[in-house]
């Protein structure tokens, strides 16, 4: 890995430059930690790639709809017709939850 100097000329970057930055960016330690935890969520760079990817008033409407319905846990996502999915925010996710443990039960 390497970055352009002000001069134009490429300087070789070590692991320990990177770090460096890190730490230095991340600003304190309770948020390195917290950045170190996001890095082990699974698919979590996926969704922000695909988040920073849509159109900008699409991006809007999804978070006024996070914004609006506040705990994302509650939230259900259905596939339509193979081509769409639809965003429904679920009032009684436990209800739901023991409904469905019932019945396997």
């Amino acid at each position: 890995m390497s970055q352009p100097s002000p001069d134009d000329r490429e300087i070789e970057l070590h692991a320990i430059d990177i770090v460096r930055d890190i730490l230095a960016r991340a600003g304190t330690l309770p948020r390195l930690m917290e950045v170190h935890y996001l890095m082990q969520e699974p698919d979590l760079f996926e969704i922000v790639r695909c988040m920073t990817a849509l159109p900008d008033k699409e991006r809007a409407k999804l978070l006024q709809f996070f914004e609006k319905h506040g705990m994302l846990s509650r939230l259900r996502v259905r596939e339509v017709g193979g081509r769409a999915l639809h965003l429904e925010y679920d009032k009684q996710p436990l209800q739901r939850t023991v409904q469905a443990i019932t019945r396997v039960l």
